[in-house]
């Protein structure tokens, strides 16, 4: 479906968009309107199935598309894997991953909730560079090409090459024949990042992590609002900006 006015409002679930219900209110009443301007994706590292569950459970506005798995998977509207994204990782391998990484003894597998096929999912507190550098360099002794995202402080996420929040969004663009000055990003943490600084009208909430100080700059937005709030903040802010 075409939009009025054609933009792309991408946000990050947990600690952006949901984590303070009176903000989450606030969006829930502005989205009526805003829906004729703009398509709407959620980005998370959650699951599909879980993203559905948590959109459930908060009574979220309905996307027109759903990136899961930290940018490894993109899912229509009526819940159909998006074809020419998740067909291009086809030949990945999460089962090469794990045994690649298994002697690292620090590193543990998050729940089977948290594993796609095409992201393998582990906990590992205060990952040091040191560390980092060897599970590296472990992947790539193993031929792979990955993504490596960390974030919180405990969470890091292996993916195909390719893959990620701000490629999938960036995908989704060229999908709808929008340019960068159309895309608005959100994000709140480590897994972020990259959708943050992938060229978009990037918006830090101000409860963002101190992970992403890093990204703090002029083509970031750093709200004074938190959770829904920041998106709302951003939306006026970038609307200001030609």
């Amino acid at each position: 479906m075409m939009k009025s006015s054609q933009k792309l409002l991408v946000t990050d679930l947990d600690g952006t968009l949901i984590g303070d219900e009176t903000a989450l209110t606030r969006f829930r009443a502005a989205w009526p309107t805003l829906s004729a301007d703009y398509y709407l994706v959620y980005a998370s590292g959650r699951p599909y199935r879980s993203i559905r569950q948590v959109m459930a459970e908060q009574i979220l506005p309905e996307p027109d598309a759903i990136i899961s798995g930290v940018g490894s998977e993109i899912y229509d509207a009526a819940g159909h894997r998006w074809p020419g994204w998740n067909t291009r990782h086809a030949t990945w391998s999460g089962e090469l991953v794990r045994a690649s990484l298994a002697h690292f003894t620090r590193l543990r597998l998050q729940d089977d909730d948290s594993q796609t096929p095409l992201k393998v999912s582990y906990r590992i507190d205060d990952l040091t560079p040191k560390e980092e550098a060897a599970i590296r360099r472990a992947l790539e002794d193993a031929g792979l090409e990955t993504t490596f995202i960390y974030s919180h402080g405990s969470y890091l996420d292996i993916l195909p090459p390719g893959a990620g929040k701000g490629l999938a969004a960036r995908f989704l663009a060229e999908e709808w024949g929008l340019t960068d000055d159309e895309v608005l990003v959100f994000g709140d943490s480590g897994n972020d990042i990259e959708l943050l600084v992938a060229g978009f009208r990037s918006t830090m909430v101000a409860n963002g992590l101190p992970e992403l100080q890093a990204v703090i700059g002029p083509e970031v937005y750093l709200s004074p609002e938190s959770y829904a709030d920041g998106i709302l903040d951003g939306l006026r802010y970038w609307s200001q900006i030609r």
